[in-house]
């Protein structure tokens, strides 16, 4: 699969994105400063690269596909790699519009329970899964709230992935008057807890690792800034008893740390 989409293609595979182009130095671009172009685009990248239909709530972050795919196929493929054998049952927290379960059931062709909290993101995320006739293999639930101990659908589930891009904002975080991630964030979005946004990550490895199989991996993706909170997390990993392992995923100039947690 080849990675990416450019700007000439996606404006040729879809008209409307030509409103919010621009020339520099003789080369065609996209003003990404509007939420409507980065809606657009997004949403051309999955149609043609990935072949899937997806929507995003219009208030909420617009994901980027090609980071959430190589953070999906690092954690699968290292998986396999280790126990041998294909995945059966993957837990997504905080599955937003759906697109990483979406990813997952669609290229590992797995069981996906995905959680969400945010009633409208819940609803656009089953949409999603229909939308892609993923039904048989996605279960989108609401999780009341919880992180992953009191989520009734779960209880007695073992699982070979968990996978999370979790919230990860210190207390006090509000909107930005400027462009937030394609969006405005919401405050339910603008949680993580601790002094660096760390808490929601320990406690999905606290909590996770009782609902892992033997030879399973627990993977978050963070943002590069701040290291502080990477170190916090990476040494809860070793302090759970987990086998750490870190990788990078690196887009234009943005970067992506991915933390793995291996229960042997």
């Amino acid at each position: 699969m080849e990675l990416g989409l450019k700007i000439e293609d996606a404006v040729k595979l879809n008209p409307e994105l030509k409103k919010y182009t621009y020339y520099k130095n003789g080369k065609i671009r996209i003003d990404f400063k509007s939420k409507e172009s980065l809606y657009l685009y997004n949403k051309t990248v999955l149609k043609y690269v990935f072949n899937i239909d997806m929507d995003f709530h219009r208030d909420a972050l617009i994901p980027a596909p090609i980071s959430r795919y190589l953070f999906i196929k690092n954690l699968c493929e290292s998986f396999k790699e280790e126990n041998k054998r294909s995945i059966d049952d993957v837990l997504e927290i905080g599955t937003g519009s759906g697109i990483l379960a979406i990813m997952i059931a669609k290229y590992y062709r797995c069981n996906v329970y995905a959680t969400e909290v945010v009633e409208e993101y819940i609803e656009l995320a089953k949409n999603n899964v229909i939308r892609n006739s993923l039904e048989d293999r996605i279960k989108i639930i609401d999780s009341k709230g919880k992180v992953i101990e009191g989520i009734t659908k779960i209880e007695g589930k073992k699982f070979d992935i968990i996978v999370s891009y979790p919230p990860f904002y210190p207390p006090h975080s509000v909107p930005s008057k400027r462009s937030f991630g394609g969006a405005y964030a919401r405050n339910v979005e603008l949680i993580g807890g601790g002094k660096y946004g760390e808490e929601f990550s320990l406690r999905i490895l606290r909590e996770g690792i009782k609902y892992l199989r033997e030879g399973g991996i627990i993977g978050l993706m963070m943002p590069h800034k701040p290291k502080e909170r990477r170190k916090i997390i990476e040494e809860e990993v070793v302090n759970l008893g987990l086998i750490l392992e870190t990788d990078k995923i690196k887009i234009g100039k943005r970067i992506r740390h991915i933390i793995k947690g291996y229960l042997l």
